[in-house]
């Protein structure tokens, strides 16, 4: 093919290739563009031939930019590809996947810098889409969890006292008797109630008796053995559960309660607020059901209000040897 018609071919496809082409001379001037370029850029080809590769390139990226074209300029690398931005003429940047090479002399010194790219805004602004939508679905991950920890400790928990409900305990007592046939080891259960409670919302206001409840709650939470457990039965009643224990052990904690109840004081008008506690106790070996032991701890209970009040009994007489 003679020379003639390879030049022509060449300007052709210079001319008619959708991706852009700019030719800069080794100072980083425009000498050539394509149309392409043009159409992506903004700049007319006669306008191009007055711009620096810096007029294209964003002000904060212009150092990396200009330690790539020493590089190149120098021989040090024969060519380069990555992801940039370009600065259009109306101020807009846009991401290009850019590959630059060498055109070299017949010395071997670099003469010019070929640029070849292609617009990739719209791909880089879907990752970025995805990496926010990806955020924020994280995010939202996170809120669902958090509301359904939220919502499994509401249905867990007494909203007042934030201790176990009712509904918990009776599962944790079906459990723990099973348990205790299983082990052929006691367990115990005791019911305490609040002494004349109904006086303290009467004279003082239930915000005075809730905040009593929540101060007793706190107590008997820390009185008790870390593999025991404690809930709100309903209203100033407590319910306790104490696994694989012996009586007398069961009936040292619920004293010590009940002791440490008689300290709490609840800042009032002109004063504070003392109360006490009445508690009963029923020991099993793991053969009676979950009405049974309960029943017989309130027996306990009422009992012990019968005899005064302020105090702990056992609704067996004894306790079983173990």
């Amino acid at each position: 093919m003679q020379h003639w018609m390879i030049e022509d071919l060449y300007a052709k496809i210079f001319d008619s290739t959708v991706v852009a082409i700019g030719i800069t001379d080794q100072q980083g001037k425009y000498v050539m563009v394509n149309p392409a370029w043009c159409r992506m850029m903004g700049y007319s080809a006669t306008e191009a031939e007055s711009l620096h590769v810096n007029d294209v390139t964003p002000p904060e990226d212009r150092g990396s930019s200009s330690t790539n074209f020493a590089r190149l300029i120098s021989g040090e690398i024969p060519g380069i590809r990555l992801s940039r931005r370009y600065l259009r003429k109306d101020g807009s940047c846009f991401w290009a996947d850019l590959h630059v090479s060498r055109v070299i002399h017949d010395d071997g010194a670099t003469v010019e810098l070929v640029g070849i790219f292609v617009n990739i805004d719209p791909q880089i602004k879907a990752e970025s889409d995805l990496q926010e939508m990806n955020k924020k679905l994280t995010g939202t991950n996170q809120e669902l969890q958090r509301a359904m920890e939220e919502l499994e400790k509401l249905a867990r928990h007494d909203s007042l006292t934030q201790l176990y409900n009712r509904r918990v305990l009776n599962e944790i007592l079906e459990h723990e008797i099973q348990r205790s046939i299983r082990s052929k080891r006691g367990m115990a259960v005791a019911l305490a109630d609040v002494d004349d409670f109904k006086k303290v919302n009467d004279n003082y206001g239930h915000d005075v008796g809730d905040l009593a409840l929540i101060e007793l709650a706190k107590v008997l939470s820390h009185e008790i053995r870390t593999t025991d457990f404690v809930g709100r039965w309903g209203g100033e009643e407590f319910l306790f559960i104490f696994p694989e224990t012996t009586c007398e052990g069961a009936m040292i904690v619920i004293e010590r309660v009940r002791e440490q109840v008689e300290n709490i004081r609840i800042p009032i008008p002109g004063g504070e607020l003392a109360f006490t506690v009445s508690i009963g106790l029923s020991y099993h070996m793991g053969n009676d059901n979950v009405y049974t032991i309960v029943n017989e701890a309130d027996q306990a209970m009422y009992k012990a209000k019968q005899a005064g009040k302020n105090r702990c009994l056992q609704y067996q007489t004894g306790c079983p040897k173990t």
